[in-house]
């Protein structure tokens, strides 16, 4: 018998019998030791012509080695063995300070850590109790007199070891709790995001490349019939399968521990909640498994119902987190960004002039808005080509980010149109100034190869809240503005009236 099969009782435990198991290997761990030393201590006290208390040392190491043997019989005789060899011991302690005296009591020491560790805190505080109460009637089942500081010397250590071991498990308690907490947190987490990231794979058509290389494994299933329809390439490399392989299995051929009845289940709470979570086994081709935590979620898929399945293997799901995020970030990069120029598009422009608005009128400041069209683009367009027109507009950006501050936002409309956000400016003139410079800073020559090429703009100007306070206003004002400075030779700007 090797030492594991010994502290285990030769029992096989399942990962929800956790705490059985561990009660037994602290019960054959305890045991052992006990019937060790006071083996020792019989022989010892034998020699020394302290039978009585040899004897009962013997008695007790006895009833120790029965205990071990009786908790190999069931997992469950460990729920009498404990409290009755707890009750057993404090009996049998109490009786030794008749023969030895007051300093059999630091065995109480010994019982209160046993039932501490082997039943909570409840029991061992229960003992601890009942082993004080014993220590304060100690003169008269001993018949010996006790000073009143032989009491407070060994109640004191009793008393530090139920508050020290009290301390220990109310730690313990915390630690679980705080673990309990942040699994649930990063289920929800992972959940949350999983599900905004269902809600884009319908909205963007660019997820479906992400989508496709995500390392999370994503199916889609019909809601019908549960016939994969789809299977990114993560999925693929971690199962070992090809796409038309997967397309000929079921939801139940790769999650070989769910029944029919679950899924059915699930889909109910699909209808009601739009999405549910499961953990379950995946089986790959080459027969080995691994387990998932997935999340579905109802889409239509092809103008048919279908549920789509993030699998996320649970050793991974930290990982998974980071992943989805990366994902998330890139399309809204994209989704407020121009692609060419990189700066903000006019949906994150109309945001951040929501914004202005809603700033300005809180703290009674005034904005400008600069409406920034080049003159002539077209023709360098229709005369070089599209390439050098966006290495144009290119240049353009960097140069108009280069007149304002880093607090400004500078945007792109369309085409050759760009919009330009001053907030917190002293005075009409300051914004003249600004815009001059502008214009001095476009009509410069542009050097692109062997070209020399030159652009200049009109910018129309509004200033919130004189000539407005409403976004679409402003901008329509500006726009107005801008084609003036058009009408009236161009490479200069205007403001409103």
């Amino acid at each position: 018998m090797n030492i594991k099969n010994f502290l285990l009782s030769g029992f096989d435990f399942r990962k929800d019998e956790y705490e059985v198991k561990l009660q037994v290997i602290l019960l054959n761990s305890i045991l052992s030791i006990m019937i060790l030393v006071l083996t020792l201590l019989f022989v010892m006290r034998y020699m020394s012509g302290v039978y009585t208390q040899a004897y009962t040392d013997l008695g007790v190491a006895f009833i120790s080695f029965l205990a071990i043997i009786a908790a190999r019989h069931s997992k469950k005789s460990i729920d009498i063995i404990i409290p009755l060899l707890l009750g057993i011991f404090y009996f049998l302690i109490t009786f030794t300070f008749r023969n030895i005296g007051i300093i059999g009591t630091t065995w109480y020491i010994v019982l209160i850590l046993a039932a501490f560790f082997l039943k909570g805190k409840k029991v061992g505080l229960f003992f601890s109790a009942i082993s004080i109460l014993a220590i304060l009637v100690l003169e008269s089942i001993s018949h010996t007199a006790y000073t009143f500081f032989e009491y407070i010397y060994i109640t004191i250590p009793i008393l530090l070891s139920m508050i020290f071991l009290y301390l220990y498990e109310q730690r313990n308690e915390i630690l679980t709790s705080l673990l309990k907490q942040q699994k649930e947190s990063l289920e929800d987490e992972v959940k949350r995001q999983t599900q905004e990231l269902s809600e884009l794979l319908q909205k963007s058509q660019e997820l479906s490349s992400i989508m496709q290389n995500s390392q999370v494994e994503i199916y889609i299933v019909e809601y019908q019939t549960d016939k994969y329809l789809y299977a990114n390439k993560g999925a693929l490399e971690e199962l070992g399968y090809t796409l038309q392989e997967i397309k000929e299995m079921n939801f139940y051929d790769i999650n070989t521990s769910v029944l029919s009845s679950t899924v059915e289940h699930f889909k109910n709470i699909m209808l009601t909640h739009h999405n549910a979570m499961n953990i379950s086994m995946h089986r790959r081709k080459d027969t080995t498994t691994y387990g998932v935590q997935s999340f579905m979620h109802k889409i239509n898929f092809e103008n048919s119902d279908a549920y789509v399945v993030f699998d996320i293997k649970i050793s991974n799901v930290q990982q998974a987190q980071k992943e989805i995020l990366k994902q998330k970030e890139a399309l809204s990069y994209q989704a407020h960004y121009d692609p060419l120029t990189k700066l903000p598009n006019r949906f994150l422009f109309y945001d951040r002039l929501s914004q202005a608005i809603i700033k300005a009128k809180r703290n009674k400041t005034q904005f400008a808005l600069l409406f920034v069209d080049l003159d002539s683009f077209k023709e360098i367009n229709d005369t070089y080509g599209h390439e050098v027109g966006d290495a144009v507009l290119i240049e353009v950006a960097k140069r108009l980010k280069t007149c304002v501050r880093e607090s400004d936002t500078v945007a792109r409309l369309a085409g050759d149109e760009f919009l330009i956000l001053l907030e917190n400016f002293h005075s009409k003139e300051s914004i003249a100034t600004i815009a001059k410079l502008l214009v001095q800073t476009l009509q410069m020559p542009i050097e692109l190869e062997d070209k020399e090429l030159r652009v200049t703009c009109s910018i129309g100007i509004t200033i919130y809240p004189n000539d407005s306070n409403d976004a679409q206003r402003l901008i329509r004002y500006a726009d107005y503005a801008m084609y003036q400075a058009k009408k009236t030779g161009k490479n200069n700007f205007i403001f409103y009236s």
